[in-house]
């Protein structure tokens, strides 16, 4: 049979290349010396699971972890491209393949890439455990050659060794830093940030410090993600540290826990916040006291703000009042974890409202939602009052009393209001826990549609999803 393929142009055979997997590549190299010289024309390389042992294969992972290895290393001596753009490992590794990730980073770098991802938990394919094992990173590593290519690092289940009196500043041109359920010392943070004077974007989700929160300090920061972080005590617990100092003139959006505070003073006295031109938050609470306290610190920190996201765990809303205005706030997206002990009423959303008079979108979500054996007459709010809101979302309705009381509330008093949405359905990752019990979602659907029906509303604005 006559082989028409090979006639093709390089860059034809380069990109057929690309759709092929790790372990398929691998094999082309036995067809002639041209096909190994064309898959070296690969600039993206990415290693994990299905792209090295395929789909067919199940997952031992002692066993595996030996052969992962040994197969990207195969590739990796074979590859002959002069330059690559990206380089990801997704696998659960451990620090018996310490010295080949280490060549790994080493060939990568050499060949200028732009963007390094090294994923040493192996989601999905590998799971958390309640042990730790760290693969043990050794920061220097890049510093070896010029990395003054690399724009973008994301590094997962990491021990990092910070390099003593290192020179961070070849690091000039990354603009991205991710740092995933990874353990460091704070002083390594804040030197890289020192020494990177064009980051945008900072991740810190989920780390084990040394004793506390590193100061984020950077003139080019825009985005910051700070999560779930924490420092050991006495080898038994993580004790959650919080961010207390923040100097970035330039960022627009933050994530991050809710800073335990007894008061609005003691938060003015406690936080050092220098972010005037911050547009975006998402934080959560899991008391009404956090709630009180820390929404009026956005407005006072953070003046400019437009949009919000707020995750408020299982918690007592009553008599929740809220004076602070948000003067700005044009987005608020509130995601309601819902515990049956709990007795719900949210006509404190309404009082949210009120604070922020420019707020044109508004969208609540319901986690786990439950019909409340003890409805109760609804209320009308005379005194509310919103003349910019136009959109609401209210997902997770399942026919409760304060669910339809919002709603009728909503539609009387938000006069530039266009459309509200009442859905029992839930958005995002969520999606497969209401699927597996569609007929129970449904339920709630209708009794939504039942309830409103017979009111006096103005129902041309309701959809129901």
């Amino acid at each position: 049979m006559e082989d028409r393929i090979s006639e093709l142009p390089d860059e034809i055979l380069s990109h057929i290349l690309t759709m092929l997997s790790m372990k398929d590549v691998l094999k082309t190299s036995i067809l002639s010396r041209r096909w190994c010289n064309v898959w070296s024309l690969r600039r993206d390389l990415c290693f994990d699971f299905l792209n090295v042992f395929g789909i067919e294969n199940e997952l031992n992972l002692d066993m595996s972890r030996h052969e992962f290895a040994k197969r990207v290393d195969q590739f990796v001596k074979k590859f002959k491209g002069i330059d690559i753009d990206s380089f990801l490992v997704n696998f659960k590794l451990d620090c018996e393949q310490s010295s080949t990730v280490n060549q790994w980073i080493r060939f990568a770098v050499a060949r200028r890439v732009g963007k390094i991802d090294l994923l040493f938990l192996g989601s999905p394919c590998t799971h958390r455990t309640t042990e730790r094992d760290y693969f043990k990173l050794d920061f220097a590593l890049f510093l070896e050659t010029d990395v003054s290519a690399l724009n973008h690092l994301r590094l997962e289940n990491c021990l990092v060794r910070n390099p003593i009196n290192c020179d961070f500043t070849p690091f000039k041109n990354l603009r991205y830093l991710s740092l995933e359920d990874s353990k460091l010392d704070e002083t390594f943070v804040e030197s890289l940030l020192s020494n990177c004077p064009r980051l945008e974007e900072l991740c810190l989700f989920f780390c084990e410090f040394k004793s506390s929160m590193p100061k984020i300090v950077s003139s080019s920061l825009r985005h910051l993600k700070v999560p779930g972080c924490y420092y050991e005590y006495n080898n038994l617990y993580g004790v959650d540290v919080n961010l207390i100092l923040l100097d970035c003139l330039k960022l627009v959006s933050l994530e991050l826990d809710f800073v335990e505070l007894a008061s609005l003073e003691e938060g003015l006295d406690t936080l050092n916040f220098n972010t005037p031109m911050l547009k975006s938050i998402e934080f959560s609470v899991s008391s009404k006291m956090e709630l009180n306290t820390f929404v009026p610190l956005c407005a006072t920190f953070f003046p400019e703000l437009e949009i919000m996201h707020v995750t408020a765990f299982a918690m007592d809303t009553s008599s929740l009042k809220l004076t602070q205005p948000l003067k700005h706030l044009k987005e608020l997206n509130l995601i309601i974890y819902i515990d049956a002990e709990v007795e719900y009423d949210l006509l404190w959303i309404l009082n949210i409202l009120q604070v922020c008079p420019l707020l044109q979108k508004l969208s609540i979500m319901f986690r786990h939602p439950n019909l409340s054996k003890k409805q109760k007459d609804i209320r009308d709010v005379e005194v509310f009052f919103h003349g910019e809101v136009k959109v609401i979302e209210l997902r997770g309705c399942v026919g409760n009393w304060y669910e339809t009381e919002f709603v009728m509330n909503v539609l009387k008093y938000a006069h530039k209001l266009e459309q509200i949405v009442v859905s029992p359905y839930w958005k995002g990752v969520d999606s497969l826990d209401w699927e597996s019990n569609p007929e129970w979602f449904e339920s709630g659907r209708e009794r939504m549609i039942e309830k409103l029906r017979c009111e006096e509303v103005e129902k041309e604005k309701l959809v129901f999803l």
